[in-house]
C-alpha cells in the first residue's frame, strides 16, 4: 500500500469513527447508569496523580466509591491498580489507593496491589493475573468487577472483554468536577477506536 492510500485510509478512518454520533452516545449511555454489580474481586482503576503523591478529584471520586463499596460488601476484595509513571510522581497510584482504603477503615488484608500498569489495558492485564494467581481461579469462573469513572465505564468493558472477561461486571463512580474535559477526551479516544477498528478489517 503506497502513501498516498494509508493517508485516505487514515483520513476515512476518522471520518468512520464519528465519535459524536456513533461512540459518545453509548458512552453517556453507560455514564448515566448506576452500575453496582456484586464480585469477588474490584478493581480500582487508578487516575491521575497531582505531583509527586497528590490523588486527582477523579481519583478521589473512585477512592470514595470503593470505600461505600466495601463496606457494604464485606467479602469483596480490591485490587488498587497503578504504577508510578509519570515525571514528578514518586508513589504509584495503587500505593496511593491502597494508603486511601486504609485510612477509610478499610482492612489492609483485603487490598492487593497492582503498581505496574501505566494504562487501562495494563490495568487489565496485570490485575487479572494477580486475580488468577491469588484465587487460585480462571477469570471465567470467578466474579472480577471493575470500578472507574461515570465517563470511563464504556471503554474499560470493552477493554475488560478484550482481557478475557466473559462475564463483565462493573461499579461506577460519580464524577464531580471537570467531567466536560473529561467526556471531550472520550470524544477523541473514539476517533482512535474507529480508526482500529477500519483497520482491522482491512487485514
Amino acid at each position: 500500500m503506497n502513501k498516498t492510500s494509508k493517508r485516505i485510509l487514515k483520513a476515512f478512518g476518522c471520518v468512520l469513527a464519528l465519535p459524536a454520533v456513533f461512540y459518545m452516545p453509548f458512552v453517556v449511555a453507560d455514564a448515566v447508569k448506576k452500575y453496582d454489580d456484586e464480585c469477588e474481586y474490584l478493581m480500582i482503576l487508578g487516575c491521575n496523580i497531582i505531583g509527586e503523591d497528590t490523588p486527582s478529584k477523579q481519583l478521589v471520586d473512585r477512592m470514595d466509591r470503593a470505600v461505600e463499596y466495601l463496606y457494604s460488601h464485606q467479602n469483596t476484595l480490591a485490587v488498587a491498580c497503578g504504577g508510578c509513571f509519570r515525571s514528578k510522581q514518586t508513589v504509584s497510584e495503587a500505593e496511593i489507593i491502597k494508603k486511601y482504603l486504609v485510612n477509610k477503615g478499610i482492612n489492609e488484608n483485603r487490598i492487593l496491589l497492582e503498581d505496574k500498569s501505566t494504562t487501562t489495558y495494563e490495568n487489565f492485564q496485570f490485575a487479572l493475573r494477580i486475580i488468577r494467581e491469588h484465587s487460585g481461579n480462571s477469570t471465567n469462573n470467578t466474579r472480577i468487577a471493575f470500578l472507574t469513572s461515570d465517563y470511563h465505564i464504556f471503554r474499560s468493558g470493552i477493554i475488560a472483554k478484550q482481557s478475557g472477561i466473559g462475564n463483565v461486571l462493573k461499579v461506577s463512580a460519580t464524577t464531580h468536577g471537570k467531567s466536560v474535559k473529561s467526556y471531550i477526551r472520550e470524544y477523541f479516544v473514539g476517533y482512535d477506536f474507529g480508526y482500529r477498528l477500519l483497520k482491522n478489517m482491512r487485514k
